[in-house]
């Protein structure tokens, strides 16, 4: 047995992994989870007290292990694990011009759902995956589509 194994065979891990793949439990909401932990990772990108691009690569290995958790615990992609789409609306977010405020947040909250749900390409190649990574990035390719629009929209300045 390998150290993950064990690791995976204590209460506290899989509990811990649980809380993560749920973003702290939105993932048990009853309409739209997705969309209510994007609103959570909208809401604490706004509000927080520390750089919101040095915290990606945490919010990035976070969605990574939670998404492999929710796997195990749940199945392949289950609509429970939402800290997938905490990392796909970070990245939206980031593109937000500090100047649009709360606007710009909403802005791409608004786009990273559209492409998340509309799935357009490459953002359904990657949801086919079938694994913890697959999971995460589809939300990441979508976070990067919405990035793109606001950069361009920032870009022409409308």
């Amino acid at each position: 047995m390998n150290i993950v194994t064990k690791l995976w065979s204590l209460r506290f891990v899989r509990f811990s992994g649980g809380a993560v793949a749920t973003t702290m439990g939105t993932g048990f909401f009853p309409l739209g989870p997705g969309t209510v932990g994007s609103l959570v990772a909208a809401a604490a990108f706004y509000y927080s007290p520390v750089s919101t691009l040095v915290l990606l690569p945490f919010v990035l290995l976070l969605g990574w292990i939670g998404c492999e958790a929710g796997r195990k615990l749940w199945g392949e992609d289950p609509s429970i694990v939402t800290i997938d789409e905490v990392a796909g609306t970070w990245i939206a977010c980031l593109a937000s011009p500090p100047s649009w405020g709360i606007k710009g947040i909403v802005a791409a909250f608004v786009l990273f759902r559209i492409f998340d749900i509309a799935k357009p390409w490459p953002v359904n190649r990657l949801d086919e995956m079938k694994n913890g990574i697959g999971i995460l990035l589809d939300d990441v390719a979508a976070g990067l589509m919405a990035a793109a629009v606001i950069f361009i929209v920032h870009l022409a300045g409308l």
